[in-house]
């Protein structure tokens, strides 16, 4: 089995968090644990800083023929209304790039990024290029969703990409809860 992941989440400013660290743990776990199948780590070429350490990570676990790198023109942050068509566009050169890796498993490993950044996610969004790739997403929390009055009630230019992800989300195959709460949240809303 050839299995794809998605490792933005150690490569936006959650690098420097709990998301950051428990992506690059769970990846570098995962490798260890492979066994006969072939993994794949996916990078963000938007992300340049970040690509060396990772490697480094990966170092004596990985070959590096099997981290992989994909580009786009940056920048593609959601809080910037005018950046849509330039997201669009990354996200459609993310899904052919997957694509073109024959995955059996697509793991995103932190979907709600990009709304102050260049990490681009996309869930079965282009028909004509699916890799036909079963998607799993590691699944943190919808603290968001849940506490709207907070977070997406003021902040309008949030709310649209908020919600274009969590139909995203509804999307996946797999949600990989982190804990029991998490998993609680995903069934409740």
């Amino acid at each position: 089995m050839r299995i794809v992941i998605d490792m933005q989440g150690a490569q936006t400013g959650s690098r420097h968090r709990g998301i950051g660290r428990y992506t690059i743990a769970l990846a570098q776990a995962m490798v260890r644990q492979r066994g006969e199948h072939e993994i794949i780590l996916l990078l963000n070429g938007m992300f340049p800083e970040t690509l060396a350490p990772i490697r480094t990570a990966f170092r004596d676990l990985l070959p590096s023929r099997q981290i992989c790198v994909w580009n786009a023109v940056a920048p593609v942050c959601t809080d910037i209304p005018a950046n849509t068509p330039r997201r669009h566009i990354a996200e459609i050169i993310r899904e052919d790039f997957i694509r073109s890796l024959k995955p059996d498993v697509l793991h995103i490993t932190s979907l709600f990024e990009g709304f102050g950044d260049d990490a681009v996610h996309s869930i079965k969004m282009h028909p004509g290029i699916q890799s036909g790739a079963r998607t799993v997403v590691t699944f943190y929390d919808v603290i968001p969703l849940i506490q709207k009055e907070i977070y997406l009630d003021p902040n309008p230019h949030f709310q649209k990409p908020y919600y274009e992800k969590i139909e995203q989300l509804k999307k996946a195959d797999l949600l990989l809860a982190i804990s029991e709460s998490s998993r609680q949240e995903a069934i409740d809303n």
